[in-house]
């Protein structure tokens, strides 16, 4: 699991890589609003449906030989378990969480990739992580833009575009053919 949390934080990190929650991370990076209730809310939803999602796939659809309906199933599952959750969070706190698209997106990459239950709960917590450590970092760039005198949101955003293109070269480089020793035995 310690290679499988490094894997999708840093190597295949679900923002970096596939893109899920760029756009998303740009705008929260952004907002004044604290981030910890989305998380939270992100988390408990994500990894419930994940479970439940990965149970109701390997249990009914692939033996009925109806695998590929499996989007549709997370979908249904994921609806009502995001909106009961939301319902709790807005009661208690009075302030809303609302994260749709992102969550069902880490889950459809949790369940393709993994190979136990275990695995695919534990792949959704680390995109959820991933997403949240990936915030930060592009709050630093824009204040980073806006100290040395950005002048408008277009050339920001371009800014913030490429900073990130070329971390993901970073991240990826190492996985050169020629790097490896295999290629001159």
């Amino acid at each position: 699991m310690f290679s499988v949390f490094f894997y999708y934080i840093t190597y295949a990190s679900i923002v970096l890589v596939y893109g899920i929650g760029m756009e998303r991370a740009v705008f929260l990076s952004g907002n004044k609003n604290p981030l910890w209730l989305k998380a939270i809310k992100m988390l408990i939803t994500a990894s419930s449906v994940s479970a439940l999602s990965y149970l109701f796939v390997n249990s009914l659809l692939v033996p009925a030989e109806l695998a590929e309906l499996y989007p549709f199933a997370v979908l249904l599952i994921f609806i009502p378990v995001s909106v009961f959750i939301e319902a709790i969070i807005r009661i208690t706190t009075k302030i809303s969480a609302v994260e749709f698209s992102i969550s069902l997106l880490f889950i459809f990459v949790a369940i393709t990739e993994s190979s136990s239950l275990a695995e695919c709960v534990f792949i959704t917590c680390i995109c959820v992580l991933s997403f949240f450590i990936f915030i930060p970092f592009v709050y630093s760039l824009c204040r980073k833009f806006d100290l040395y005198g950005g002048r408008t949101e277009c050339s920001r955003n371009n800014f913030i575009l490429a900073s990130i293109a070329i971390i993901m070269l970073i991240l990826l480089c190492w996985n050169v053919s020629w790097l490896n020793k295999g290629v001159f035995q």
